[in-house]
């Protein structure tokens, strides 16, 4: 074989080359391209699941706030029902 087609050779091993790698190229860029779109989908996913657990934890917390005001009138009536009850007694007596 002549220098020339021995290079030739060569170069066309590496244009064959060149277009095995294209054709690998491309099949990661479509894998990674439905890796991605599934990727963004379960972000929006949790994303919104984020965002429902924050109106739970406002929820949770509007109701700690009344548990506490409750607890807290609950503590006054208890201590007009006392002062009641001892005016009771120091008028029975």
């Amino acid at each position: 074989m002549s220098e020339a087609g021995a290079r030739l050779h060569v170069l066309e091993q590496h244009v064959q080359r060149a277009i095995e790698l294209i054709e690998t190229l491309r099949a990661e860029n479509a894998r990674l391209g439905q890796d991605r779109a599934a990727l963004t989908q379960r972000v929006e996913a949790l994303m919104r699941e984020v965002d429902q657990l924050r109106e739970r934890e406002q929820a949770c917390e509007r109701l700690e706030a009344e548990h506490r005001r409750l607890l807290e009138e609950r503590h006054e009536l208890l201590g007009h029902v006392e002062d009641m009850l001892k005016e009771l007694a120091r008028i029975e007596a």
